[in-house]
């Protein structure tokens, strides 16, 4: 057998359909050839690659370049490397390498990534983590274009309706983790805290009121992204540079994990039933319709060929909770981390809260549903300033993988080229938290690594508006539409927790330096 190495993945796979495998014998002897064209293939992209004169990393590892020291310790590797090439370079990260190199992008570049509609965030992100596939829905169902008409139109543009019943399934939510409070309960993490609230409420509006009393399903809105994705963290390294085997294995846990049969099984299980029940009332002249997603759902969106309503709604559903519920959770989590590490800032935004609700005419202490309502919420400014400085200073390096896309190359202002193929990481660090780079810096005296609280308050900077320094929702036409949803339910999370109860840390905050989690770690007492 003659071997040649192949110009295109579609080669690969037509090289190896062509050995075969009736013996023993040529199974092996067919397995090492593939593995062989692989390597090879790998072998020749990487050399290969855009020849433009973008700086590269220097490595040792062929296969997966970089990657070990930049776990190591991502803040050292990045800021050495930005301050060594300057905004835009090329690293070997996580065996990428079969189109060319990841292309670090910072500064005022990342407006020509994230501008450009070549450039594709799901595409991007979907390499290392296919959250349709590990969910066993199909890859053309459920686009993003969908679940972006589905937060457009029919969620952001309702927030001040849905506010009352998200603000109740919150207090639910904290309900069902701190229960009836005698005295002090300790919380080993805020996570799995702000994680049930963020759940109940999210479920009262994406499946309604009656469906966000079923606590199994709540569960699984809570847990289904934490459980499919722990397969993909515990990942052995060795897999990454071999797209195909990657794909492999999330499809594999789509289709044979217990955790997603488990899921799919409660989801379906609860909402199979309630769109029956929506669509046979629809007949009846006196119904009364729901105002939820589901309906919205139910109403708008059309079902693929050989699939049932309930199967596809309950996929928009899924995708909906994981494009929303762990960020959120996260997030939300890390704001108040910082409050409890910064000396009397829970102090001054109780102060703020008493004083925005005083002077709207409300009590204080008055019904949280009833008195923290959508405006109420926007109008607390310096807790507003706490989210978006807090996620600012968000653990995070090289992010917003981006693919291109298109058919063509996509040249940058400075010429580096980004082949169709080609990925683009955005270095975060650098845009949100560098000091080097001046011409976002307010003053020559500012700290950007420092937590600066109220650095937001009057400035016409809320933290839904996405800059270039701000990045925590990507940026231009492409920026996430939930945001305000999230950003709704953290700021109200907060609101609930700094009125009603007292928090105090029972041990050393630790905010997280490496790419494993973005969470940070403290123990926290919980009081009425």
């Amino acid at each position: 057998m003659q071997l040649t190495i192949p110009s295109s993945l579609d080669q690969i796979i037509e090289t190896v359909k062509d050995i075969n495998l009736s013996s023993r014998q040529q199974q092996t002897i067919g397995l090492l050839t593939a593995a062989t064209v692989i390597t090879s293939y790998t072998f020749y992209r990487l050399f290969k690659g855009p020849r433009d004169n973008c700086p590269t990393v220097p490595y040792r590892n062929p296969f997966n370049g970089s990657s070990a020291e930049y776990r190591k310790d991502p803040s050292a590797f990045v800021k050495k490397w930005t301050e060594e090439y300057g905004p835009v370079y090329r690293v070997h990260l996580f065996g990428r390498v079969c189109i060319c190199m990841h292309t670090i992008v910072s500064g005022r570049y990342v407006r020509e990534i994230f501008m450009n509609s070549n450039f594709d965030f799901n595409a991007g992100i979907e390499k290392r983590f296919n959250m349709k596939s590990m969910a066993d829905i199909r890859a053309h169902e459920v686009p993003a274009s969908d679940t972006r008409v589905a937060v457009v139109q029919y969620l952001t543009p309702h927030l001040k309706y849905f506010t009352p019943r998200a603000v109740e399934n919150l207090n639910i939510g904290l309900h069902d983790i701190v229960g009836d409070l005698q005295g002090k309960k300790e919380l080993p993490h805020l996570y799995p805290l702000v994680q049930r609230m963020v759940s109940r409420a999210s479920a009262s509006v994406f499946v309604g009121t009656n469906l966000c009393q079923n606590s199994e399903l709540v569960t699984s809105f809570q847990e289904i992204t934490g459980d499919l994705g722990s397969y993909i963290y515990a990942e052995n390294y060795w897999i990454e540079p071999f797209q195909a085997l990657m794909n492999l294995k999330m499809w594999a846990i789509g289709k044979f994990s217990a955790s997603t049969r488990k899921h799919r099984r409660v989801m379906l299980n609860a909402i199979v039933p309630e769109i029956k029940s929506r669509l046979e009332n629809a007949k009846k002249p006196d119904w009364e319709r729901p105002n939820d997603i589901l309906q919205d759902l139910i109403e708008n969106f059309k079902v693929p060929p050989g699939r049932d309503i309930a199967t596809h709604i309950t996929n928009q559903i899924i995708v909906l909770i994981f494009a929303s519920i762990h960020t959120t959770s996260e997030n939300g989590t890390i704001v108040l981390y910082r409050i409890l590490n910064t000396p009397g800032l829970l102090e001054e935004l109780y102060k703020e809260q008493q004083e925005v609700l005083t002077n709207a005419g409300l009590d204080p202490n008055g019904k949280s549903s009833e008195v923290f309502t959508f405006d109420i919420i926007k109008n607390m400014v310096k807790l507003d300033s706490v989210c978006r400085e807090s996620m600012r200073l968000r653990n995070e390096f090289y992010e917003l993988t981006h693919t291109n896309v298109g058919k063509n190359k996509v040249v940058l202002s400075n010429g580096t080229i980004i082949p169709p193929g080609g990925d683009v990481l955005i270095n975060a660090w650098y845009n949100q938290q560098s000091n080097d780079w001046e011409e976002m810096k307010k003053d020559k005296s500012e700290d950007r690594t420092e937590f600066k609280p109220l650095r937001y308050v009057n400035t016409g900077y809320p933290s839904t508006k996405v800059s270039d320094d701000y990045l925590v929702f990507g940026e231009g036409k492409h920026a996430c539409p939930g945001r305000w949803f999230a950003i709704q339910e953290i700021k109200t999370v907060i609101s609930l927790l700094i009125r009603d109860y007292k928090l105090q840390p029972t041990s050393d905050i630790i905010f997280p330096t490496t790419v494993q989690t973005a969470l940070p770690f403290g123990s926290v007492s919980i009081e009425k």
